[in-house]
């Protein structure tokens, strides 16, 4: 049996989350590294050392899908799990093709995430066969040109044909609380 343990990077903003989630990895015997953003994530001279990775969609300035880009560039063989607090078809659909394995919505917890890394688990992508509500539709359109946009609301906006501030509140409306 190997007796190295297992390697996770955990990118998450939010410390206390992040913090709970490195402990109960921890008492499983893996070796957590915690970074809070793409910089950070970018700074790590070695990230192929992680054999696993569990990263947030939306971090603070950073979009979740520019830092699996970034270690399955560095890191090919890390197996990339994608966590969010609301989920999309397009986010999902862009995080897979960069490399996620794995595309879950919070509340997850720790079995659920090695069910992940084991490739066990994983939401479903698929698009409801029952009609859409125009809310529900509105709201992955916006989500899908925000991804396009790689994050840039400005950007978005401009797309979408919007004013910044109105697609901020947009997008504040479909964050559930």
């Amino acid at each position: 049996m190997n007796d190295e343990p297992r390697t996770l990077l955990i990118v998450e903003d939010d410390q206390r989350f992040a913090d709970t989630l490195a402990a109960e990895f921890r008492d499983r015997g893996y070796d957590v590294l915690w970074l809070d953003s793409l910089q950070a994530v970018e700074r790590q001279p070695d990230l192929s050392r992680h054999q696993y990775a569990v990263v947030d969609l939306r971090l603070r300035q950073d979009s979740g899908l520019d830092v699996i880009s970034t270690l399955k560039e560095r890191s090919p063989d890390t197996t990339v799990v994608v966590l969010t607090g609301y989920g999309s078809i397009a986010t999902a659909v862009k995080a897979t093709k960069l490399g996620a394995t794995s595309y879950l919505t919070k509340p997850v917890d720790v079995d659920q995430l090695e069910r992940a890394f084991a490739g066990e688990e994983g939401e479903e992508i698929a698009i409801p066969d029952e009609f859409q509500s125009l809310y529900r539709h509105e709201r992955e359109y916006i989500e899908y040109v925000l991804a396009e946009c790689d994050g840039n609301i400005s950007q978005a906006a401009r797309r979408l044909g919007l004013h910044r501030q109105s697609l901020q509140r947009k997008l504040r409306k479909y964050t559930p609380n």
